[in-house]
């Protein structure tokens, strides 16, 4: 057995990815950190520096007949990964698509709301997307959402949305606060470029959540906010450890 122990967490951390290091399902590591869950609410986005309790390693023993065959399951593997791909709010539905996930390729189409999803390793971290048809990509940094009470966790969600370029350094500067005024435009609140809490949910709801979306393609306003690069250039993405659950990472193309 081995004693528990404080974890202190790494960029592109998650519970399920911790959980998998140290041989716990990822329930139980979360139930075990109930300051944390309080506190992050979600179990896919931690911040650098946040602690997890490893609990103790306690053995189990099982009494199964010696002349018979038994299997097995391990308990949270694989864990989920959600991605919703959408243009103008209006999803890519039954799009095709190639992921790559820590080299292992997944081919499919997207779903009528534009979602993926595909059982992948927990401890995954890089991963890349392409719509060949429509002719986008992007890279894929699993694990590197950070919390939406964070400005670079704001700063995120708006470049996965398409409404921010460059890096996110986690600063309330002038390009951040640009992209929130193009944010909030385009989803009928006050253009302020603050970040008050009616912003924050509306950032909750359109990037880590299924949010109400046009249907049809051809409803995308001619007149949508551009951001001028296609889309970012890598998304920072979560991955979903129990199918109950549905947190979604979003990758928005805002360019015709």
């Amino acid at each position: 057995m081995r004693p528990g122990f404080d974890y202190e967490v790494q960029p592109g951390d998650c519970i399920s990815s911790i959980a998998e290091q140290y041989g716990f399902y990822w329930r139980t590591l979360w139930d075990a950190n109930a300051q944390l869950k309080s506190l992050r609410k979600n179990p896919n986005v931690l911040f650098p520096g946040d602690i997890v309790k490893i609990p103790d390693q306690v053995e189990k023993n099982l009494s199964r007949a010696a002349d018979q065959p038994h299997t097995f399951v391990k308990k949270g593997s694989p864990a989920k990964f959600r991605l919703i791909v959408e243009r103008h709010n209006v999803p890519l539905a039954n799009r095709r698509y190639i992921l790559e996930i820590d080299g292992k390729v997944f081919e499919g189409r997207t779903d009528g709301k534009g979602l993926l999803e595909v059982g992948i390793n927990p401890a995954a971290s890089t991963g890349h997307l392409r719509l060949p048809d429509d002719q986008l990509e992007c890279a894929l940094a699993l694990g590197h959402l950070d919390p939406l009470a964070e400005v670079k966790g704001v700063q995120q969600r708006l470049q996965n949305l398409g409404f921010l370029e460059g890096e996110p350094d986690g600063e309330m500067n002038d390009d951040t606060r640009d992209a929130l005024m193009y944010f909030q435009s385009s989803v009928n609140l006050p253009p302020t470029g603050d970040l008050d809490d009616a912003t924050r949910d509306k950032l909750l709801q359109m990037q880590d959540e299924v949010h109400p979306q046009r249907t049809e393609e051809s409803e995308a306003p001619a007149d949508a906010a551009n951001s001028g690069s296609g889309g970012p250039e890598e998304i920072a993405a979560q991955t979903d450890p129990a199918e109950d659950e549905a947190e979604m990472a979003r990758f928005t193309s805002l360019d015709d």
